[in-house]
């Protein structure tokens, strides 16, 4: 009788045990996921662009739901976190000018060049600047790659090709197809800055950069939004900007060489800056406004460490009024990203559900994503929890809305341990890990988690993506790729509870929710993988 009376309480508490383990999956419920899609996607909230007349509405909406929740405000008893922006227009001159030893060289804005400035001056000027050719732009120790050796690149400009040298490659030398952060034109910029450049002009090819000269030239002459500087960004180039393949062409063959040839040059691995015998001239003419924006974070405390803390980030921006497509001006943005602020507030009503986590966990929607990650920027530089106090960033964006997936999609796969922590619950629900099938577009370091991956923290970029249930391989990489043709930034991104199925992000949401459990409630801090360009970052952040 003892036996089956110990037996019995022994089953009891494994019943207990599992019922808590499973209230807080069981708590994400897909009813909720739809009423923050549909809400948050609807017209009137006008595309949810930082900075206008909605935006006080998309920030309480999602500040009301966290209070909702439970979460506690984040920022000193605050829902939202300022973010200071700077609004600049730009027009540049009709040509970017070269002197070279065949004549001059007229090229046109928009067909053959676009250029910007962050710089606080109304007025910037090439004139006359002399050329460097710098390869692909890259200093890399880990690599021993550096285009700039041995030259003063100070007051001139930079002409480099997109991408690393390892896009196209069957060589191992950097990560092959896989864009490293070396490739990004953020960074090519941002280097071009630290040699003391004054220009810097990238030269556009398809393939490796992900997206048609169009793209490039759409975004020519717009009002671009950058976080308010202290100095006027006096630091950084005057002109930045990008020059068509065929431009560049023209240029390389000016200076008695082919582009083959220049791209063969740049692939070496002893590549060496060269001068070129040109002079480039041009305008920017800019205009300024301060504006600013907020971020929307609440908080879980842990009950055991909480000074340490696993984020979760979801912009909530999209891109306002826009063209007519159709006879539609509104860019709702179902996908991108009212899908990751649903999925980010289910889990926080998941962890609220559960009992407490040891470590703290931040949920954090952030602004201006749109715009070059400056939401998540501004959190990484001016963050409520040390950098080397944060173990993991889980982020996602577009997530698409055709139901169950059998893949869960890792951007950025073999950059952490983190994939064997996603991999984990994704066989719990009958799932597999999948790479990101387009590695060249260089997506990991596109999204809110990379400013905190800049800072030495791993990230997990997840979501469901290659396999749908409903329609195999071939047909769901054939609907995704309809989407980035005629859904992504375009008026049709909307919610048609019809034709729509929030199963995927329901699923996701779970999957994503135990990894971040686990995490909380863990001693762990995972590392990067020994070839990642941000692993001695962290580990230097830890020893402080």
């Amino acid at each position: 009788m003892r036996f089956l009376l110990i037996s019995a309480l022994a089953l009891l508490c494994m019943a207990c045990s599992t019922t808590v383990k499973e209230q807080g999956e069981e708590a994400i419920l897909y009813q909720n996921i739809e009423k923050h899609v549909a809400t948050l996607s609807a017209d009137r909230f006008a595309g949810r662009m930082p900075a206008s007349a909605t935006e006080k509405m998309t920030i309480d909406y999602i500040a009301s739901q966290m209070k909702e929740i439970g979460l506690e405000p984040a920022n000193g008893g605050s829902y939202f976190q300022e973010v200071p922006i700077l609004a600049v227009s730009s027009k540049i001159s009709n040509t970017l000018d070269f002197n070279t030893p065949k004549g001059t060289l007229n090229f046109q804005k928009h067909t053959d060049y676009v250029s910007f400035s962050r710089v606080v001056e109304e007025e910037l000027t090439l004139d006359r600047s002399e050329v460097v050719f710098a390869g692909f732009g890259i200093t890399a120790p880990e690599y021993q790659r550096d285009d700039f050796q041995g030259m003063d690149l100070k007051g001139k400009t930079l002409l480099i090709f997109v991408n690393d040298p390892g896009f196209g490659t069957n060589d191992t030398y950097f990560k092959g197809n896989t864009m490293t952060y070396y490739g990004r034109w953020t960074y090519k910029f941002e280097e071009a800055a630290r040699q003391g450049a004054r220009g810097c002009f990238i030269v556009h090819e398809t393939a490796q950069a992900g997206y048609p000269w169009q793209v490039v030239s759409n975004n020519g002459e717009t009002t671009r939004l950058y976080l308010q500087p202290e100095n006027g960004y006096k630091e950084r180039c005057a002109f930045e900007g990008w020059i068509s393949k065929a431009a560049a062409e023209k240029l390389f063959t000016a200076c008695g060489m082919s582009f083959l040839q220049a791209k063969e040059l740049a692939l070496r691995k002893d590549f060496k800056p060269m001068a070129l015998p040109l002079q480039v001239s041009g305008k920017i003419y800019n205009q300024f406004k301060q504006q600013s924006s907020a971020n929307v974070c609440g908080l879980i405390r842990g009950s055991k460490h909480p000074d340490e803390v696993v984020v979760y980030t979801a912009h909530w921006d999209h891109l306002g009024i826009g063209a007519k497509v159709n006879n539609d001006s509104i860019y709702n943005g179902a996908t991108d990203n009212a899908s990751a602020v649903a999925w980010m507030l289910e889990m926080a009503r998941g962890f609220r559900s559960a009992p407490p986590v040891d470590r703290s966990v931040l949920f954090l929607s952030v602004t201006c994503e749109e715009s070059g990650l400056l939401g998540s920027g501004y959190y990484a530089e001016h963050p409520f929890f040390p950098m080397n106090k944060t173990v993991a960033v889980i982020n996602t964006d577009v997530l698409l809305f055709l139901g169950k997936f059998r893949d869960i999609m890792l951007t950025g796969s073999g950059q952490s341990e983190l994939d064997s922590w996603v991999e984990k619950e994704a066989v719990k629900q009958g799932r597999y890990l999948a790479p990101d099938p387009n590695p060249e577009n260089g997506m990991f370091f596109r999204s809110d988690q990379f400013p905190f991956v800049k800072k030495g923290v791993p990230a997990i970029y997840a979501k469901g993506y290659v396999d749908a249930e409903k329609y195999g391989k071939e047909e769901t990489l054939r609907r995704v790729a309809l989407y980035w043709k005629e859904t992504y930034h375009t008026p049709n991104d909307q919610y048609v509870p019809e034709r729509d199925d929030l199963n995927g992000v329901l699923q996701d949401a779970k999957l994503l929710y135990h990894v971040g459990t686990n995490l909380a409630n863990s001693k762990a801090w995972p590392a990067w993988n020994s070839d990642s360009e941000f692993k001695a970052i962290r580990e230097l952040s830890r020893k402080e």
